[in-house]
């Protein structure tokens, strides 16, 4: 796999994170992404060849599912200037940590298997094009 790649790999998990972090105002959003984040990391770490991605894609379209669904919840939330900034002190070093988790398995998934990154970024709506 290209450093290229590799690269818009990591771009897309920080899209599939980052997307869903906006708008959230209580602490039930942020526990909500970090719950997301942590239970996608633990499929991930499943993958390690074209077989396990195949085996893992139903867990991973219904983790998509899920972020779509929280992503709908936290737009219909409202956060004063006030909000944000506490729950951007609470939240900001474990999303970050969540994600970079979440980015090296995605990182080594490709590594090893260019198809199976690919079987894994369609079933969790990320593209590597």
């Amino acid at each position: 796999m290209t450093s290229r790649s590799i690269a818009v790999v990591l771009v897309c998990a920080l899209a599939f994170v980052a997307a869903g972090c906006s708008g959230a105002d209580t602490d039930a959003m942020p526990k909500a992404f970090l719950a997301l984040l942590d239970d996608t990391t633990k499929v991930l770490k499943e993958i390690t060849d074209v077989p396990t991605a195949k085996a893992a894609e139903a867990k991973l379209k219904a983790l998509a599912e899920r972020k779509t669904k929280l992503d709908e919840q936290a737009k219909t939330t409202m956060m004063s200037k006030a909000q944000l900034k506490a729950s951007d002190e609470i939240y900001a070093e474990p999303m970050k940590y969540a994600a970079m988790k979440m980015g090296e398995e995605i990182t080594r998934i490709a590594s090893a298997s260019p198809e199976a990154a690919e079987i894994t970024a369609a079933a969790l709506g990320m593209r590597q094009n």
